[in-house]
């Protein structure tokens, strides 16, 4: 494949927004930040999008950039800004359905990560790997010790 065509690109991104803006608030917990990184994202994925090889690997190539931008606004934030309690960037939802969702919020960074992109985003291990470009044996530990975690936040 010689790259994507602009109307297939603008279709896969209205396919995969919601879980790059997932992906983005998880890491960012805050909405602005999180569309910011998301933006981001498209404009990197469309000057670059006549590099991909193949149209079923859209997903985690998208999601490794919208990672990799979240990285940056984190970055940029933890220099500028200092820290603010985490409460006030927990997503209100009010309904049950959410319950685990905003759990998973409370988690740590590198805990959320791997737990969205595994269960929510339904990313293989080596995939999640390539998409925060860590081992393969890191990304299992942190599912791990993010499951534990899960498990203890909601026994209380």
């Amino acid at each position: 494949m010689s790259g994507m065509g602009q109307d297939a690109f603008e279709q896969y991104i209205r396919d995969y927004a919601p879980n790059m803006y997932r992906l983005a608030l998880a890491m960012l917990h805050n909405k602005e930040d999180a569309e910011d990184a998301v933006s981001e994202a498209v404009l990197k994925a469309y000057e670059k999008r006549r590099t991909l090889r193949s149209q079923s690997s859209f997903k985690p190539w998208i999601m490794q950039i919208t990672a990799n931008e979240a990285r940056k606004i984190y970055g940029k934030n933890k220099r500028m800004t200092p820290v603010e309690d985490v409460e006030t960037y927990m997503p209100a939802f009010r309904d049950e359905k959410h319950e685990l969702w905003d759990v998973v919020m409370q988690l740590e960074s590198m805990h959320r990560e791997v737990i969205i992109l595994y269960f929510y985003e339904r990313f293989s291990i080596k995939e999640i790997g390539r998409i925060i470009h860590v081992p393969e044996g890191t990304v299992k530990s942190r599912l791990s010790r993010g499951k534990k975690a899960l498990r203890d936040m909601l026994e209380e």
